[in-house]
């Protein structure tokens, strides 16, 4: 009987432990083709579902053109001007997560450089929030019995700012935090720039189905701390964090909130998940990311360099045919995870494509089509998702189908 009980101990523990560290999502928005809408079914083929949206397939779009912070492409979505609220302006979609007590989500955005914050008033919810239970939002009370959200919002003059809905709501509608910057001031966000939000939320604990003062929501803006609140009451049930909310739009009640010109807003490598080490953001440094300059190769065969027609000017290689190489020796990857790697390619010719390996061809890490990008003058940015164990390598970028110049190519851990 003993046995039989430590046995159920110990699998309740696994199963504690399982769904403490579900498996992370990510989305770098390296598919599907550039100029693509993002569809809600494009959004479940990349492992991201959700039982409905808005203006998934009419206001977002693939941006392999403009801007992206890793890769070659990006989520663009549109604010028409003039209108405001999900079925009009931006996207939004609950996007099913497994249930967890804890979660923390990370994303990169990137407002555009014309952006309006509102015609006379200002109001508009960012990227990927947090919730569960029934999610209350939309000023319906929050009773302990019908879940909880907490979204980044933008205010006047872009102020940041987390929206948050739990049982103490001040008003008839959320409570908001204004992020802070380590000196006191305000954060607000910039136009045409690259900015990275984390946030965490742990779910109260429930005693006899009362809810205890010991939920948390926590921010951290370019990896600094910007918002710590706690005592926060979520739920009186058994409701846990189970939605990854992405919501994107001008909010308001009337028009005064709208955009005075049509906005944009571009999202990048989203992360969300129940163990903090899968947010490389927050550590020391940040992600780890290198860059290598194709002409830098420590041995090679079969290629040649000359002058690069790329932007930043320098050199590329070219002359690859099929089964010439190039590497790159005494590269060290500090922690095992998974990576995105990256190849600024040029090419007028179809089927290429590169074999990236370790030591000599002794370990694949992958493979990776090169596009027609239209001639050796054009180049474009195209990636794979990899993984690496820590250590020190050679790195071999051998075409298994040449015809084809590289200027650089990159490596950038995503968790």
């Amino acid at each position: 009987m003993k046995k039989l009980v430590s046995l159920i101990v110990l699998l309740l523990l696994l199963t504690d432990a399982g769904a403490a560290f579900a498996a992370p999502k990510i989305n770098t928005f390296e598919r599907p083709a550039r100029g693509s809408a993002y569809t809600l079914s494009q959004w479940a083929l990349d492992g991201w579902s959700a039982p409905w949206d808005n203006g998934m397939s009419t206001r977002t779009w693939i941006d392999g053109y403009n801007f992206n912070h890793s890769g070659g492409q990006s989520l663009r979505v549109f604010y028409p001007q003039g209108q405001i609220d999900p079925p009009n302006s931006g996207a939004q979609a609950p996007f099913v997560l497994t249930p967890a007590k804890e979660y923390y989500l990370s994303y990169w955005v990137r407002f555009s450089s014309d952006y309006s914050w509102g015609t006379t008033e200002f109001a508009g919810k960012l990227g990927l929030g947090l919730a569960g239970g029934g999610a209350c939002s939309g000023g319906i009370p929050c009773t302990g019995y019908n879940g909880f959200t907490s979204r980044m919002i933008w205010r006047s003059g872009g102020q940041a700012a987390i929206y948050y809905y739990h049982m103490d709501d001040a008003g008839q509608y959320g409570d908001y935090a204004v992020l802070k910057n380590p000196n006191g001031s305000d954060i607000y966000y910039p136009k045409g720039t690259w900015v990275n939000i984390v946030q965490r939320l742990k779910v109260n604990t429930v005693t006899n189905g009362n809810a205890n003062p010991d939920g948390e929501i926590q921010i951290w803006y370019n990896g600094v701390s910007a918002a710590n609140i706690t005592g926060l009451r979520f739920v009186r049930n058994a409701d846990q964090v189970d939605t990854a909310y992405f919501s994107s739009f001008f909010g308001g009640a009337t028009a005064s909130f709208a955009p005075a010109n049509d906005s944009y807003v571009w999202y990048d490598d989203l992360k969300v998940s129940t163990n903090k080490a899968d947010i490389c953001e927050l550590s020391t440094g940040g992600c780890f990311t290198r860059t290598f300059q194709a002409e830098d190769y420590t041995s090679m065969s079969g290629v040649m360099k000359e002058t690069t027609p790329d932007t930043g000017g320098g050199q590329n290689v070219g002359g690859i045919d099929s089964q010439d190489w190039i590497a790159f020796g005494n590269v060290q990857i500090p922690r095992t995870g998974t990576y995105l790697v990256e190849y600024r390619v040029a090419t007028p010719n179809n089927n290429g494509k590169i074999s990236l390996d370790i030591n000599s061809g002794a370990t694949v890490l992958g493979e990776i089509n090169v596009p027609n990008t239209g001639s050796f003058a054009s180049y474009r940015t195209v990636s794979h998702v990899v993984q690496m164990t820590a250590g020190t390598y050679q790195f071999g970028l051998y075409a298994v189908t040449g015809g084809f110049d590289i200027n650089w190519w990159k490596i950038t851990q995503l968790y």
